[in-house]
């Protein structure tokens, strides 16, 4: 299914390259979470949306996520940071921290171009049943055609990431101050969530990362992944307990059962689309 239209609101995010990944090899590993998830996997982003994706939630049956490649030149710092880390917790509502699925691999590189060392990170909380890397959607994204949803102020030069509502649907043609649209996924509850708990990786670990990501399968990326995460969830007693979701209340076996669906799945089995789709809570 193609989408020629955009949504009236939506959370609109611009990628690149990014803790010296490049775009084409995030996509790649990030389909790979998705298939091992059953269709769930996590964007990081480096901004907080609030309670905007909550608010905007709350209105439609579906809040989209469009992700749009970022058109201008990586900056050096992403390209090459001094230093790279791996995230692997998010905080709930509550302030307490969680373990995020094990399937799940959200890196950022740990310093801000100012020199201070990063202390926070966050994450979009995504479901696709449409394999990331074989969508084609016809339809251009124009920023002045944009507003920010809770101050209905134009989008500014730096945010990267925002819930926004179209001012007006448009027939224009593509062009430079337009943006192509690669991927749409569906954000799920908690929609938006704040990480925790960063690792270092180590100059090898991530030559390791480039080269699976770049040329290998699900099965050693599974494998990766497991491996890297388990140094921190092996040393933590992680809390168990209800995530809070303002007007809704599920028992947090969210994760575990997006864990335990990772888990028992086997890479190679994994098909094509989506595995098994996650029952929603009442």
């Amino acid at each position: 299914m193609t989408m020629n239209k955009l949504p009236p609101t939506f959370c609109w995010t611009k990628m690149g390259t990014e803790a010296s990944e490049e775009l084409a090899a995030i996509i790649r590993r990030k389909e790979w979470e998705r298939q091992l998830g059953g269709g769930y996997f996590f964007w990081g982003i480096g901004q907080s949306l609030g309670e905007n994706t909550k608010v905007a939630a709350r209105d439609i049956a579906s809040l989209r996520a469009i992700f749009s490649p970022m058109p201008s030149k990586p900056k050096a710092i992403d390209v090459a940071p001094a230093e790279v880390i791996l995230w692997n917790a998010w905080v709930d509502a509550q302030g307490r921290t969680r373990q995020l699925p094990i399937h799940c691999f959200v890196t950022s590189r740990a310093f801000l171009p100012s020199g201070r060392k990063k202390e926070s990170h966050y994450a979009l909380v995504c479901f696709s049943d449409r394999e990331l890397d074989a969508q084609r959607e016809d339809v251009c994204i124009f920023p002045s055609h944009l507003r920010n949803m809770t101050t209905n102020k134009p989008l500014g030069p730096s945010q990267v990431t925002a819930v926004v509502r179209v001012l007006s649907q448009t027939d224009e043609t593509c062009d430079a101050k337009s943006y192509s649209v690669s991927f749409t996924t569906e954000l799920r509850p908690p929609y938006c969530v704040q990480l925790a708990q960063p690792l270092l990786l180590d100059a090898c670990e991530l030559v390791e990362i480039k080269a699976i990501s770049e040329s290998g399968d699900i099965e050693s990326w599974s494998t990766l992944v497991r491996r890297l995460r388990s140094r921190i969830v092996d040393q933590i007693d992680w809390v168990q307990c209800t995530l809070d979701l303002g007007e809704m209340s599920m028992p947090l076996d969210w994760e575990d059962r997006v864990n335990s669906l990772a888990l028992q799945e086997s890479p190679q089995n994994a098909p094509t689309g989506s595995h098994t789709k996650l029952q929603s809570e009442p």
